[in-house]
């Protein structure tokens, strides 16, 4: 429900009253919550955003009241009378009315209040004095979407006189933005929230009597002394503008609508082009006999072009005038096959329209009915209008383009194949034959489609024909094209006559065959028909038995003219029996993708029943999957079953079933299948690298990284190298079978700490952990320090022996203290003793 219907309305304001009452509640509860200590800032605050609000509405009421009043005709007002104040309760209001309300209510004076009746706060919106009633409803006084009520003046009793204020959006277009001067009839739309209304009609480059001769209205004098139209208009009513007879310079034209009773209006732009256009054919398609060409013209987006072709001097003569133009280009057809009655059209994606009563065609008494267009390069002329002080009808007052259709002699129709399709697929429309898998073949399984394909076949406008005529059965509207398909033994035995089926109606010594056309919704040149031998004929075809095949085309066809250009192809066809069988398999792996194959002799495209079956004192498991057949040579098609074996144990044995689906009878069984060990993948890239695992700060580090392809074919894989989740190389390579490449990086050691090192070809990886450490600072492996003085110098030199061991080794205990360099182990201590008040005073 549309909450801008009264209903939706009604609703919405019962919801606003119950929010209204809730809401004051709300206020008056969190009041008595909230501290009383209100803060200058505060209230400085308040009355900014008073003060604000205050030059907003101010603001506001200065927009709106330049637009507020509309122009009115003399015979329309905007004033709305209400002869009981009751009338006005739930009634809408719309900005800009003048409203009277004319009972005793008004006698007295009374209030406008803002909000629903009953409600507790309100400000006082407009006053009417004593014996007026009337009211202006202005957007100073009123908002729209808000809910007012009355109040009269006489004590304080509440008057249940309730209103809504709504504002008006009105849109009004021409259909086309661009039309021709001589355009007769363009309408002109309207939108709006309301059912009916008046509108007055003005334009500032336009003069009353050529707004008159536009719309085909009367002049009418406004309140406000100027000239307008009075127009009426509702929701569904289109205003006609007639520029032929407004007889404008061509230009771009502002119109306004203003509403009478409301401060609605709004303006439609519309550009006046000269009626001379320069129209063109942009594309006019060479075509043959029979076909449906496309002749594409620029029509600029306006009037009503006429397209002629021919001339009664040839003999052929027809023309059409299109309507409802909204492009720059319109694509017209011509059907070449269908010239006697009604051969033009428009294509399926422009708006643009040919009625029956806008074409006509002339043919000499030579032109037998039904013949196609011959064969000649015809004039096309493109004008917009007909001359009719001629007598023939078929020539331009202002012609603005030529052209020729070349219309060529019909080629010769293409090879002709047989196929198949799945039984199970339906086949009746051409989406239908894109979905399915056809297969070009001469060997049908019983129960599978048999389709015929002729190629280049031509003559759409007759295959059309053929295909939409209800009238008449397909197989009967092909009999009087002269087109058939004939089935023949090639061996009947040694008494009698060979059987022959034949699709033709006309042929009593033939059992029939039916013919199903695939529609030609989207027919591109190629006869597709569906022999149909399911039937009685059914009954008399023999699988595992070949037949002759013919299709024809005879001296009936329209495009066929002696006996000499007469049309037949012939093939064989064998019909054999639904197979399916497994091939010899011992063994499957325990492998994800075990493959089952076999044969079959139904369609390509055909789905099986397949399924792995193991006993439950073997292997205890049921495997189900669906097989495809594909194609094969000579109707020897094979199909896959794909199972997920790798969960189960080797070793262990199975049967193996498959069934057709469309026949339950056709299947295949195979016992005693042994599941063996899956082989091991073979890797085919192999990756490593090599680092230190441990240096110092500021070392040299690398890592080097061998990949090798140990596969039989070239490998293409992604190559990258991470440090620390970074990536520091990536590349890709490619391996030709058994080469290797090597690589080296160099590692970042200016701090210490681990490096973390990957490197990754393909799905092959390698890892490893560098670790950079600082050098010791503690002495004890320096080869500089104690062990060159103390043990060499004292041990072998004699004035050295002196020097260090006796004044500098520290050999007596007394003096070991003492002689400690650096700090004591008193200070020391002291230190150590600060250094834990700190501590205990910075946790403090």
């Amino acid at each position: 429900m549309s909450l801008s219907s009264p209903v939706g309305r009604g609703w919405d304001r019962l919801a606003l009253q119950q929010n209204r009452a809730l809401t004051n509640r709300n206020q008056t509860n969190n009041t008595q919550h909230m501290t009383s200590e209100t803060t200058y800032r505060e209230k400085g605050r308040a009355v900014v955003l008073a003060a604000l609000m205050v030059m907003s509405v101010v603001a506001m009421s200065a927009a709106f009241a330049g637009g507020v009043a509309a122009k009115q005709p003399a015979s329309a007002t905007n004033d709305v009378v209400y002869t009981s104040s009751d009338d006005l309760d739930g009634d809408d209001l719309w900005l800009g009315q003048e409203v009277t309300v004319g009972d005793s209510i008004s006698q007295s004076g009374f209030e406008i209040h803002s909000g629903l009746s009953g409600s507790d706060n309100y400000v006082t919106t407009v006053k009417v004095d004593e014996g007026q009633g009337t009211f202006e409803v202005n957007p100073d006084d009123f908002e729209t979407g808000e809910p007012y009520h009355i109040q009269t003046e006489t004590g304080d009793t509440w008057h249940n006189v309730e209103f809504w204020v709504e504002s008006e959006n009105l849109n009004v277009e021409f259909t086309r933005d661009t039309v021709s001067s001589n355009d007769e009839a363009v309408p002109v739309t309207f939108e709006s929230e309301r059912d009916d209304q008046w509108v007055n009609v003005t334009a500032d480059n336009l003069e009353t009597s050529e707004l008159e001769r536009l719309f085909h209205k009367e002049e009418t004098e406004t309140n406000d002394g100027t000239v307008a139209l009075d127009v009426s208009v509702d929701g569904s009513t289109e205003l006609t503008a007639d520029f032929n007879n407004a007889d404008l310079d061509t230009g771009e034209y502002n119109i306004t609508f203003d509403v009478t009773d409301s401060a609605a209006s709004d303006t439609a732009t519309v550009e006046v082009t000269d009626s001379r256009l320069d129209y063109a054919f942009a594309d006019v398609e060479q075509t043959t006999q029979g076909e449906i060409t496309n002749i594409t013209v620029d029509v600029s987006e306006s009037s009503t072009p006429v397209i002629t072709l021919g001339g009664t001097e040839y003999g052929y003569a027809t023309h059409a005038k299109l309507t409802n133009v909204e492009e720059e280009e319109v694509v017209v057809q011509f059907d070449t096959h269908d010239v006697h009655s009604n051969p033009w059209s428009v294509h399926e994606d422009s708006d643009a329209e040919i009625a029956e009563s806008d074409t006509s065609v002339y043919t000499a008494d030579g032109f037998e009915s039904g013949d196609p267009l011959p064969s000649y390069n015809w004039d096309l002329s493109i004008g917009d209008e007909l001359d009719s002080s001629t007598s023939d009808d078929y020539d331009l007052v202002n012609e603005h383009d030529r052209d020729r259709l070349v219309v060529q002699d019909r080629a010769a129709i293409g090879d002709v194949t047989t196929n198949t399709a799945p039984a199970a697929d339906t086949l009746e429309t051409l989406d239908d034959l894109e979905d399915t898998t056809v297969t070009e073949t001469n060997t049908i399984a019983e129960g599978d489609h048999l389709i015929v394909s002729v190629e280049d076949f031509g003559a759409e406008g007759l295959v059309e024909d053929i295909a939409n005529d209800d009238s008449v059965a397909l197989e009967n509207a092909l009999t009087s094209e002269g087109i058939f398909v004939e089935l023949t033994e090639q061996n009947s035995g040694p008494i009698g006559t060979a059987t022959a089926w034949n699709s033709s109606t006309e042929n009593p010594d033939a059992e029939p065959l039916d013919l199903t056309g695939i529609t030609v919704d989207e027919y591109s040149g190629d006869l597709i028909l569906k022999v149909d031998v399911s039937g009685d004929a059914s009954e008399e075809l023999q699988t595992g038995e070949t037949y002759d095949f013919s299709f024809n085309v005879t001296q009936k066809n329209t495009y066929v003219d002696d006996e000499d250009e007469t049309f037949g192809h012939e093939s064989t066809i064998s019909i054999e029996d639904r197979e399916v069988e497994w091939d010899a398999i011992e063994s499957l792996p325990a492998a994800e993708d075990a493959t089952a194959t076999g044969t079959t002799t139904v369609a390509p495209g055909t789905e099986l029943s397949a399924e792995a079956d193991s006993p439950t004192d073997q292997g205890g498991f049921v495997q189900v999957a669906d097989a495809v057949v594909t194609a094969g040579d000579d109707g020897n098609h094979q199909f896959a079953a794909e199972f997920d074996l790798s969960e189960e144990t080797p070793g262990v044995t199975f049967d193996l079933y498959v069934d057709d689906r469309y026949e339950s009878s056709v299947s295949d069984e195979l016992s005693d299948v042994n599941l063996t060990a899956a082989d091991e993948p073979v890797v085919a890239i192999d990756v490593s690298g090599d680092a230190p695992s441990t240096v110092n700060v500021d070392e040299d580090a690398t890592l080097n990284v061998t990949v090798t392809n140990n596969g039989d074919a070239t490998e293409t894989v992604d190559y990258h190298i991470e440090v620390n989740d970074d990536t520091v190389v990536s590349d890709e390579l490619e391996l030709e079978a058994g080469e290797e490449f090597t690589d080296s990086y160099e590692f970042d050691t200016s701090e210490a700490g681990d490096l973390v090192w990957n490197v990754h070809a393909g799905d092959a990886s390698d890892s490893g952990t560098l670790t950079v450490e600082e050098e010791s600072t503690d002495g004890t492996g320096d080869d500089s320090g104690s062990d060159d003085s103390g043990s060499d110098d004292s041990g072998s030199d004699d004035s050295g022996s002196d020097d260090s061991g006796t004044d500098d080794s520290g050999s007596d205990g007394d003096d070991g203290e003492d002689g400690t360099p650096g700090f004591g182990v008193s200070v020391a201590a002291v230190a150590l003793l600060a250094a834990a008040l700190l501590a205990l005073r910075r946790d403090n």
